[in-house]
């Protein structure tokens, strides 16, 4: 029954208000069909279900037979006992014939779900094998193929990586033992093929450049290229004197194969020059200390036409024979030297001549490509600012005022000329006002753009109040009165101009300075126009407003960009390094000074921070010019600074200054298509003063007025030095002092 009752339950066919614990009694299948057989109504069999006792339904630990013990009286009767019986009998029966129901009524689904059971338990054991089978063919795969095959494919790939491990490994023995071989080449003077091997191992070394022993030995390539380039400019200097063809062949080769015969001219008109001099000096010098009968090393300091004053009528046609046979040794070298480039011309014109067209679309490609080296694109798109639209948009309106109401013209016209006036102040005064300009002795401002800057201070510009915001806005300006002023304006403090990383702000100056020339040429365009609605009487204001204002707003190209030039090259370190030279050597020095390399360092660190900033805002070729122009500028007199800054300096000193400067001109056109090259003559003439006499000194004094006083006293002293008495000194220093004066 307890069993049953707990079917019961389980089918929701009973709700009991506890837990069923309904006590048990087995059945017999005879019994339980004799129930199931016994005719009984539905509503009597629940009544009977009905009537038994919650407490068979409380819990599955229910001692029943304890319960029934229980409530047995203490006086038993067998009859009253027996109806009990029957009555649990009945509902034990009612509770049976219940469950029997339920069961044959839930046997189709329960045989079916049974049916799906078994075949998905065959199923899942079907699957079962075909796994097991599929991991055995797929493990016996593994061996007999996957790993066999991808084993000869990775030792295959390891043979190739270490075959060309070995052969880059062989290169690299191959490389390291190059200097050996360069050596030797450059003792049998095989300077062609010393050339050629060491361009060629350069190739090679930058293959394998991601080798650490490589990138050294590049490095020391480069230097042994450098260190076979001097000995060159010293074997070029001996053919002055006794020219061989095989040996001046083999120089000429030599700088062919680096790409330098122009540098190998100019070094050679330089070596003839100083083989001239130093002949004949050594020769003169030689018979004076003769005659002399002594050795005394103030003639070595003396000028050449000073020496030849101290040559005795005995000695004089000795001396002048053995002058003009060392002249003929030099002028001989010199005419063969001339033959020698007459044939090579001959033989190349027949085998050269169709390809110097080609030369000339091929040399003409790289300075466009120099050119466009600091553009983001070979569009010549105008820089603009917004402000500067502005302006444009709003003369454009004002524009079509003046068409109508014509009388106003001029008053309108003015007020447009006080708000370029006014764009152009701004952009002065934030990127270019400096105090060095007059120092620096390059004319930066001109007394045009002086003026014009002047006159819009005074007349525009309130100097006592307060700064205004940045130029934004513009209707505000016009609307100012003839007699008012504006306040000064202030650069946004999101701008930043000390950065040395940017080139000190260069985009900003570029954007702002560019885009006030592109309005200044809009209104050059305009001005036909304008010219046609301004009365007569006040022509002359609009003609004085383009040929005073508009027209010299390109002219601040120079102060703007001055400062980023004065700036990004360290000129002071040259100068530091310049002061310890030692200029008064006694021969002349085949290698170039050390401040010549770090001065050039500067030039390409300065050329790559414009490149970076090139692609953030494209910089036009006369900003890139203008730029170039400066700092080369700067740079060359700050040599002739150091130069005057020399205490002590001989014939030989003299010279090597000659060839630093040449040095740094070589290097120098490499990193810039700027040409000629700004100052060059400031430098070489200051240098070529070295051997003035003191008629020339003073007439050099007179005719070259843009060296400082300083640096031609420095002349006076130390070039001319003992050489003259105290009273020509003297007169030469008053003639620098006058000169000087009117500067003051």
């Amino acid at each position: 029954v307890h069993k049953n009752a707990s079917l019961l339950c389980c089918l929701g066919l009973y709700k009991p208000k506890k837990k069923m614990s309904l006590f048990f009694f087995s059945v017999t299948q005879e019994e339980l069909r004799e129930m199931r057989e016994q005719p009984i109504n539905s509503q009597a069999e629940q009544e009977i279900i009905d009537s038994i006792e919650e407490v068979y339904f409380s819990s599955d630990s229910f001692d029943m037979v304890q319960h029934e013990l229980e409530k047995l009286p203490p006086d038993l009767n067998l009859q009253e006992l027996e109806e009990y019986r029957d009555k649990l009998k009945r509902q034990q029966g009612a509770v049976s014939k219940r469950v029997a129901d339920l069961i044959l009524e839930k046997q189709p689904s329960y045989v079916k779900e049974l049916e799906r059971v078994t075949s998905l338990q065959t199923n899942l054991q079907l699957a079962a094998v075909i796994c097991t089978n599929a991991r055995r063919q797929l493990s016996s795969s593994k061996e007999g193929f996957t790993e066999a095959s991808l084993g000869l494919l990775a030792n295959q790939r390891r043979r190739q990586l270490l075959t060309g491990l070995l052969k880059s490994l062989r290169t690299i023995k191959t490389l390291q033992r190059t200097d050996v071989r360069l050596s030797e080449m450059l003792e049998e003077e095989d300077y062609p093929g010393a050339i050629q091997l060491c361009l060629e191992c350069q190739k090679a070394a930058s293959t394998f450049k991601h080798y650490s022993c490589i990138s050294e030995l590049n490095s020391k390539l480069q230097d042994t290229l450098e260190q076979i380039e001097e000995q060159l400019d010293v074997a070029l200097s001996k053919t002055c004197k006794h020219f061989d063809v095989s040996h001046y062949t083999k120089v000429q080769l030599a700088y062919s194969l680096l790409g330098k015969t122009q540098t190998a001219m100019d070094q050679l008109h330089m070596h003839f020059t100083q083989a001239i001099h130093n002949t004949v000096f050594q020769v003169v010098l030689g018979y004076v200390e003769l005659c002399a009968g002594n050795a005394d090393t103030k003639f070595q300091k003396m000028q050449y036409k000073d020496l030849c004053t101290h040559i005795t009528t005995d000695s004089y046609i000795p001396c002048l024979t053995d002058l003009c046979k060392a002249l003929w040794e030099v002028m001989l070298s010199y005419h063969r030297t001339m033959q020698w480039h007459e044939e090579q011309d001959k033989e190349e014109s027949f085998l050269f001549f169709g390809n110097n067209l080609r030369m000339t679309v091929s040399k003409e490609t790289m300075r466009s490509r120099k050119r466009s080296d600091y553009c983001l694109n070979k569009a010549n798109a105008p820089i603009l600012t917004n402000t500067t639209l502005n302006v444009i948009r709003l003369v454009g309106k004002y524009m079509q005022m003046m068409n109508i109401l014509k009388p106003i013209a001029f008053d309108v016209i003015h007020c447009v000329s006080q708000v370029f006036d006014y764009y152009m102040y701004a952009v002065y005064t934030f990127f270019g006002r400096n105090d060095m300009y007059e120092s620096s002795g390059l004319g930066l401002i001109s007394s045009r753009l002086r003026t014009t800057l002047n006159r819009i201070q005074e007349s525009l510009i309130d100097m006592v109040s307060r700064p205004t915001a940045p130029l934004y806005d513009l209707t505000r300006c016009l609307r100012i009165s003839r007699k008012e002023k504006v306040p000064i304006p202030h650069l946004s403090q999101l701008v930043v101009l000390t950065a040395s990383g940017t080139l000190y702000g260069l985009a900003q100056r570029v954007v702002a300075t560019e885009s006030l020339v592109f309005l200044a040429e809009q209104f050059e365009f305009l001005q036909p126009h304008l010219d046609t609605m301004m009365p007569s009487a006040k022509k002359p204001f609009l003609q004085q407003f383009y040929s005073q204002t508009v027209s010299t707003a390109s002219e601040l190209r120079k102060p703007i960009y001055w400062i980023v030039a004065a700036k990004a090259i360290d000129y002071e370190q040259m100068l530091l390094l310049m002061a310890g030279v030692k200029w008064d050597v006694k021969e002349i020095m085949s290698q170039h000074n050390v401040y010549v390399d770090v001065l050039l360092k500067e030039f390409e660190m300065f050329n790559q921070r414009l490149g970076e900033v090139s692609r953030q805002v494209r910089i036009p070729l006369p900003v890139s010019n203008v730029l170039w122009e400066h700092c080369i500028r700067l740079a060359n007199r700050t040599l002739v600074e150091g130069y005057a800054n020399v205490k002590k300096c001989s014939n030989e000193g003299r010279a090597l200054m000659q060839l630093d400067f040449q040095q740094f001109l070589m290097k120098l056109e490499k990193l810039t298509d700027l040409r000629p090259i700004p100052d060059k003559e400031f430098v070489e003439n200051y240098i070529k003063a070295y051997y003035l006499t003191e008629n020339d000194m003073e007439q050099f004094i007179k005719n070259h007025r843009e060296y400082s006083m300083k640096q031609l006293t420095n002349l006076v002293n130390v070039c001319l030095g003992s050489h003259i008495n105290k009273k020509a000194r003297q007169k030469l220093l008053a003639a620098i002092d006058d000169i000087d004066r009117p500067k003051r």
